[in-house]
């Protein structure tokens, strides 16, 4: 089948950066770790905002973060030390837990449920006082995110900002998709057959599904939520069990992909611009790249700092998320950290550049990886396939 060369019908979106020394070493405000987070529960403050749950109009309107009206107590170990899910340049994620607030002294009230106020949550909050204004803004995101419809099974679950720490709060599950496929990289090691060699590690089918649940995820955040998300890696995708009761995957191929992928960390994320409005006002000075998932128009105008960021960047970056799950190496390309990033400024080459590797068999020529793969990193952004024709041409 002949991928459809799509041009992107918005331009792209102009950011501010600076770097260091190295061409590709940025002082930029590199990304945290992974926000760890869960099956989303019943319990959350939507109903604080006004207004309908259409998509242009919450986009429009939305200009508070939800807030977390309920207690927040950050876990700690047999040390008393809290307890960390991850942290970053920017930021720290808690492991913590929740109970609705005290109730007035003398008020009649039932006592705090002893399940809800054991749910366990992840706390994001600023390591420092210039990140700060990077949360609020990706608590402002994840608001509208979480007030577009489907987002339950695209995103992360956003219960909002707690004002006491400024943590953005958020449901926990333990598990992101690097670890996820450096895990069944593993296992294939310990496990070597020549009948396997040539596919992906987790296996063809559960690859081809999370590849178009992945895939209908970008679409749902270009089209529905009008965002580009900025810093799509495996690291940014966290994995939400399926529950054995859930309806809609009841009669599933016991070779799926046993996961929701939903996208976290949205620091990077920008609102796509309609018509009418000033791309020049699409401006930020905080961006994170990781090199080997980054779109090389990207990393090749590092220097003079106008990044042009796009739906079609963050096309790339999930093309290059889906190789590294079909070879389990996070870091993509061979050799050292300088020839890994000379391969990345011609990422257009990424298929050459892998098979190369230890893993690149797992993505033969003209099989499914490749064929999957190949519209989305071409190295003209304005053809490589857009988001939406993606999810047509995966479900082919």
């Amino acid at each position: 089948m002949t991928p459809p060369k799509t041009p992107t019908s918005t331009p792209p979106m102009q950011l501010s950066l600076n770097t260091g020394g190295d061409e590709l070493s940025l002082r930029a405000h590199l990304t945290p770790p992974v926000t760890p987070i869960g099956k989303p529960s019943g319990h959350d403050s939507l109903d604080q905002l006004e207004g309908g749950a259409d998509a242009s109009i919450v986009k429009q309107t939305i200009t508070k973060p939800l807030r977390f009206i309920d207690d927040l107590k950050i876990c700690r170990d047999a040390d008393d030390i809290p307890i960390e899910f991850g942290r970053g340049v920017l930021s720290i994620v808690y492991k913590a837990t929740s109970a609705p607030p005290a109730p007035p002294i003398g008020a009649d009230t039932p006592p705090t449920s002893p399940a809800f106020s054991s749910r366990v949550l992840a706390a994001k909050i600023p390591l420092r006082r210039d990140a700060r204004a990077a949360l609020q803004a990706e608590a402002l995101t994840l608001t509208r995110l979480n007030r577009t419809p489907g987002h339950d099974d695209h995103v992360i679950k956003f219960f909002g900002v707690e004002a006491a720490t400024e943590a953005l709060v958020m449901a926990a599950v333990p598990l992101d998709l690097s670890t996820y496929v450096e895990d069944q990289a593993d296992l294939r090691k310990k496990n070597f057959s020549t009948a396997t060699m040539f596919e992906p590690v987790m296996g063809m089918d559960s690859f081809s599904d999370l590849a178009r649940k992945l895939i209908g995820g970008l679409a749902w955040l270009h089209n529905e939520a009008g965002l580009v998300h900025g810093d799509v890696k495996p690291l940014n995708i966290l994995l939400r069990p399926i529950a054995s009761d859930d309806c809609a995957h009841a009669d599933a191929d016991t070779g799926a992909f046993p996961y929701y992928p939903l996208y976290a960390d949205f620091s990077s994320a920008l609102d796509i611009p309609s018509d009418q409005e000033d791309i020049n006002s699409k401006i930020t000075d905080m961006y994170a790249v990781t090199v080997p998932f980054t779109a090389p128009e990207i990393l090749k105008s590092l220097i003079s700092g106008n990044v042009a960021l796009s739906p079609a960047s963050d096309v790339f970056s999930l093309a290059a998320t889906l190789i590294a799950c079909a070879t389990g190496d996070m870091l993509l390309y061979p050799g050292d950290r300088r020839r890994r990033q000379l391969m990345a400024c011609d990422g257009h080459q990424i298929l050459e550049f892998t098979r190369n590797g230890a893993n690149g068999a797992r993505v033969s020529r003209n099989g499914l990886v490749e064929k999957l793969v190949k519209p989305a990193v071409v190295k003209d952004p304005s053809q490589r396939i857009s988001a939406q024709d993606w999810v047509a041409f995966a479900a082919a």
